[in-house]
């Protein structure tokens, strides 16, 4: 076949390959079946455009040139597909609304009207297979590393961790190793937190079908033995998403026992204390109609296709949204904790580190970026130093006399000196450290302000994780490797000294942030968007046609 009648067809759209697919299946002037010798040429001469001119469009189609050219040029451009395999995945694609994903953004109508007029005219053979292969990478990656690149979406993302690209060769493998729809499946994160994510999105969906929940509304607070035609529709709320039984009283206007139970779980899975009052915050949770849920969902899916893939059995995660520090063993989470992180102004940043040593009775070595705090304290409260149990360290770590030291002449950028705090019941870091190096300089530790973990909202670090239960993670992390336990690092902290207890088995940290995620059991919670990051993703996903 002459270059200038395939060059002419590299750019046909929709019309002009089910013209090419007609006269292929007319058989007046082709072979009954191209050669697969010109099928390969086709598709070489068409990728070889992309180098060419750095876009490829096929059936209305803008390819992933790139992608395709690494996937065909190992096989010699031989064509990968038969009907049999485009219909397994375009009924793959279909499905992928379970993922929270768009299939038109897999050509999922074009898919659609080439699989049932399969080729057989060279022209035609090459087009429908870069199109049904470039379905197939998009799936392949975005299941795996999800639509978008979290780096993208600004600074505090930078160290987000993912999964490596899946090679060209294990992607044509997905086609030619038969069984493409269980290979297809295996594409899916098969985390629990992943898994229950698109299970709740299902049910949420079925819900807005079904016409969502009533909202509660404004008035005086709700709680046990109140009497209000409110009550009714909170009944009617609970049970729509299961934290009422089924078998509950949908017309009470009475607050009884088993609506106060309802309640508590509710605000359970809302990150809101369960005290069974439906006040402020508890009704602005019921009131979130079931669209807002769902996009809470889908953009919680992209977040766990970013992570989850690259997850070991074991690991401590702190879900910076939703306040709350996680131990995972065996895909199960043994041990959990509220937590307090950065407030909006020093927020938490999302990165993975491995945590490998343990300290007791901590000093704190101020960073720089708080030390026009402690000097504005100290214009305030002379004594604060000496109350607080803070040393003053010059350049090269020499204890000097902050007697001698004018510190209303400072500013916390130029301050020449170090603030260092003694251990002791005041230090900032409290009894115990959990360190993983990062440049963050981030870190789990103790604190000594424990009245800030019995709020709804804990948003008062300057970046760093205070966990409400040190002691119980401390113990865990140590207990593979014969302690100490409880009561044994309570003696130690009686001591006063600082221990270093290193682990024998490093264990991985993720800090993530998901405003919407899923138990062992699939029960799903929701958190607020206390850094406002949900938009900015949603916008990225819209950008990407998702």
């Amino acid at each position: 076949m002459s270059p200038g009648p395939a060059r002419a067809r590299r750019g046909l759209g929709l019309a002009g390959v089910l013209a090419v697919l007609g006269a292929g299946a007319a058989g007046a002037q082709v072979p009954p079946v191209a050669p697969r010798a010109e099928a390969a040429d086709e598709v070489r001469l068409r990728l070889e455009q992309f180098r060419e001119v750095g876009s490829l469009r096929v059936a209305g189609i803008e390819l992933v040139g790139a992608g395709l050219f690494a996937l065909y040029e190992p096989r010699e451009f031989r064509p990968l597909w038969s009907p049999d395999t485009a219909r397994e995945l375009l009924d793959f694609v279909r499905g992928m609304e379970l993922d929270g994903l768009e299939p038109a953004r897999y050509g999922a109508p074009v898919l659609d009207s080439l699989v049932g007029v399969w080729p057989r005219e060279p022209g035609g053979v090459a087009a429908v297979d870069l199109v049904f292969s470039d379905a197939l990478v998009r799936v392949a990656h975005d299941l795996r590393r999800g639509v978008v690149d979290p780096s993208a979406l600004g600074p505090e993302w930078a160290d987000t961790p993912r999964e490596a690209p899946m090679p060209p060769d294990s992607v044509a493998g997905l086609v030619t190793g038969g069984d493409l729809r269980r290979r297809l499946a295996t594409l899916r994160p098969g985390h629990f937190i992943y898994q229950g994510l698109a299970g709740a999105l299902a049910r949420y969906r079925t819900l807005e079908r079904q016409g969502g929940w009533p909202m509660v509304g404004e008035g005086p607070l709700l709680a046990l033995d109140s009497i209000s035609p409110r009550v009714a529709a909170l009944r009617i709320r609970l049970l729509r998403t299961g934290d009422l039984g089924a078998g509950g009283d949908s017309t009470s206007t009475r607050f009884d026992a088993d609506l106060d139970a309802a309640v508590r779980r509710f605000q359970h899975r809302h990150g809101l204390n369960d005290d069974g009052i439906v006040g402020p915050s508890t009704r602005a949770a019921l009131d979130v109609p079931v669209d807002e849920r769902i996009r809470q969902l889908r953009l919680n899916l992209e977040r766990a296709r970013w992570v989850t893939p690259g997850l070991g059995r074991a690991y401590v995660a702190v879900n910076i949204a939703g306040q709350r520090t996680y131990v995972v063993r065996d895909d199960a989470v043994v041990w959990e904790s509220r937590a307090v992180v950065g407030g909006p102004f020093t927020r938490t940043p999302v990165f993975r580190d491995t945590l490998r040593y343990l300290v007791v009775n901590p000093t704190w070595t101020v960073p720089r970026s708080i030390n026009a705090e402690i000097l504005a304290r100290l214009r305030r409260e002379p004594d604060y130093l000496r109350s607080q149990g803070f040393d003053v360290l010059d350049g090269s770590g020499t204890p000097v006399d902050p007697a001698g030291i004018d510190f209303g002449a400072w500013t916390g950028a130029s301050f020449p000196f170090v603030f260092r705090q003694r251990p002791g019941p005041a230090n900032a870091l409290g009894r115990i450290k959990f360190m993983f190096p990062n440049p963050h300089n981030i870190y789990l530790h103790d604190s000594p302000a424990r009245q800030l973990f019995a709020r709804e909202e804990r948003l008062f670090s300057h970046g760093c994780i205070r966990v409400q239960d040190p002691l119980g993670l401390a113990e865990l992390l140590l207990e593979d490797q014969g302690g100490p336990d409880r009561a044994e690092l309570a003696s130690l902290i009686a001591t006063g000294e600082t221990r270093t207890l290193p682990l024998e088995r490093p264990l991985p940290v993720l800090l993530l942030y998901w405003t919407a995620a899923t138990d062992l059991h699939g029960e799903v919670h929701f958190y607020p968007d206390v850094y406002q990051r949900d938009p900015t993703l949603a916008q990225a996903l819209a950008l990407a046609g998702n």
